[in-house]
C-alpha cells in the first residue's frame, strides 16, 4: 500500500490530541490517512493535489484538528481542505513562487496555521 515516492504528513487530524499517521502520494494527489481514534483501523483519503505540488498541512481553520493543504510553487497557489467541512469546502490564496519554501505555522497566535513562504533559491523537495 505505500509507495516509495509517498511523502510523510502527520499530523492530528481526527483532533482527539494523538499524531495521526498519513502519506501523500503526489503521483496521484491522494491523502491517506490512519486515524488514532478508530485505532489505526480504518484509511480515509482525500484528494487533493497534484504531482509538483508541496504537502502543508496544518490546522488552517482553528478547529483543533489537521488540515489537508498544498502549496503549488509554479503559481504561489495554497489550497486548503478544512476538516471543519470533513474536507469538502476548500480556500485557496496565492502567496510565493517556484522559488519560494511553503512555512506554514501560527505567526500570530490566534490557533489557526497562516499561510507563508521563505523566499530564496531553489528550495528544493520537502
Amino acid at each position: 500500500m505505500v509507495s516509495n515516492t509517498d511523502i510523510p504528513v502527520p499530523g492530528d487530524y481526527d483532533g482527539d490530541g494523538k499524531t495521526d499517521i498519513a502519506v501523500y502520494r503526489p503521483s496521484s494527489g491522494t491523502w491517506y490517512i490512519l486515524k488514532s481514534r478508530t485505532n489505526f483501523t480504518t484509511t480515509t483519503t482525500v484528494a487533493l493535489g497534484v504531482s509538483t505540488d508541496k504537502p502543508v498541512p496544518g490546522d488552517y481553520d482553528g478547529d483543533g484538528k489537521t488540515d489537508v493543504a498544498i502549496y503549488r510553487p509554479a503559481t504561489g497557489q495554497w489550497q486548503i481542505l478544512t476538516s471543519i467541512s470533513n474536507y469538502t469546502s476548500s480556500v485557496t490564496s496565492t502567496l510565493g513562487g517556484p522559488s519560494d519554501c511553503p512555512v506554514p505555522g501560527d505567526y500570530d497566535g490566534d490557533g489557526k496555521t497562516d499561510i507563508a513562504v521563505f523566499a530564496r533559491a531553489g528550495c528544493g523537495p520537502s
